[in-house]
């Protein structure tokens, strides 16, 4: 058995609850056109694998993004959690539409939501999980539908 020594920091069992920015299910469409123009730009104009063309274009987000798009759906919410990280991806997708000659009006479009971003990221909110899916602490607590939790009953 190992023992942790005293002078050693101890990690926490519960990690950080993340935070995010709320999105309009306008913006998650946006979002998505620019990093499938992102993907297919990058894809035709270079040799890199499968992996690396799905990050650096956005594109590895996009089921995600879905998939919150739909859960808000569900209880009637207009705004969906992206986080900062994911930010990042819409940065690499503009650089890189820049970078394979991109549509210019995807590429105003990315700019144009990455200032909205920008401003809003003063404005985090937590998270939690929801059937694996984040949504916004206190959002879906219980509905009219009855509670957010799954019956198998």
């Amino acid at each position: 058995m190992c023992r942790r020594r005293r002078d050693q920091p101890t990690k926490p069992l519960i990690p950080a609850s993340p935070e995010a920015i709320a999105i309009t299910i306008r913006e998650v469409v946006n979002l998505v056109e620019i990093f499938e123009h992102a993907h297919a730009c990058i894809a035709k104009l270079s040799e890199a694998d499968k992996e690396t063309l799905a990050k650096a274009s956005g594109f590895s987000l996009i089921p995600t993004l879905y998939a919150r798009a739909g859960f808000a759906s569900i209880h009637n919410r207009h705004i969906v959690p992206l986080l900062a990280d994911e930010i990042g991806l819409l940065e690499a997708a503009v650089i890189n539409l820049e970078s394979y000659q991109g549509n210019e009006v995807a590429l105003y479009a990315g700019y144009q939501l990455l200032d909205d971003f920008a401003d809003r990221s003063r404005n985090c909110y937590p998270l939690r999980q929801v059937h694996g899916i984040l949504a916004f602490t206190g959002e879906v607590e219980d509905t009219a539908s009855g509670s957010a939790a799954p019956s198998l009953a």
